[in-house]
């Protein structure tokens, strides 16, 4: 038995040795893991490309509008003087982006999605008090001659009347006391009629105008008339203009 024993452990330690041997003749030809980088910028540009984003569009902003005059009738409508062009609008009339959705007597109110805007009157107001309050009696009156074919086309058409004159409401102790005219273009009907710019319309053939409405109405009834009489205010003048149509 002891002689055995020794046998047993050589053969195990060649055993060993031939499977180091082994080992050793492998050929080490296992290919090595190589961690790639992933550049995130790039893959974004190309899902951008695939799915793109739907960019927002910039708000369109409110084209530059006057309001010249409001009819809140049953009828409701507005003049108003866009970028130079003078329009008559109605409630579901478009202005740009903007769509009108209300038209009240001292201004008008626009929508574009959430946003709205409203629109009043550009005022005149009388800041200091003349030395003395112009009378309701006429200090000075005079006349002057107009084609009726003149009255009728600028009548007929708001847009052309208003291209000819600037009027603004005149507000005395917070309430209207007529229309300034803030500018009369040379050479027009209403510079040949005598009338200035700074003078303030009172009244039309003894008619107070006190809002955009009046104004509207008595336009209709000048087209018939022979003769027009104006009030106007000019400092602190009263003036009584008399207009004969021919």
């Amino acid at each position: 038995m002891l002689g055995v024993y020794p046998i047993f452990m050589a053969l195990l330690a060649l055993t060993f040795a031939m499977y180091y041997l082994y080992l050793k003749e492998i050929p080490n030809n296992i290919p090595l893991l190589k961690r790639e980088g992933v550049d995130v910028s790039e893959l974004l540009n190309v899902f951008s490309k695939l799915y793109p984003r739907a960019e927002e569009k910039p708000r369109e902003e409110l084209p530059a509008i006057r309001l010249i005059a409001t009819v809140s009738g049953s009828v409701r409508m507005a003049l108003v003087d866009v970028g130079g062009d003078v329009k008559v609008l109605r409630v579901g009339s478009q202005v740009g982006a903007y769509m009108v959705v209300n038209i009240e007597r001292n201004y008008l109110v626009l929508s574009m999605e959430d946003k709205k805007v409203a629109v009043g009157f550009a005022m005149q107001l009388e800041t200091s008090q003349p030395s003395s309050q112009p009378s309701s009696q006429a200090s000075r009156s005079f006349q002057a001659t107009i084609s009726k074919g003149e009255l009728e086309r600028i009548t007929a058409d708001p847009g052309i009347m208003f291209r000819q004159i600037r009027l603004v409401p005149f507000v005395r102790d917070g309430r209207t006391r007529g229309f300034l005219f803030e500018w009369v273009e040379p050479g027009s009907i209403f510079e040949r009629s005598g009338i200035r710019a700074g003078d303030v319309l009172l009244s039309i053939n003894n008619q107070d105008i006190r809002s955009g409405e009046d104004a509207f109405r008595i336009l209709q009834v000048l087209r018939n008339e022979n003769s027009i009489k104006l009030n106007l205010q000019r400092g602190s003048e009263m003036l009584e203009l008399s207009l004969r149509v021919e």
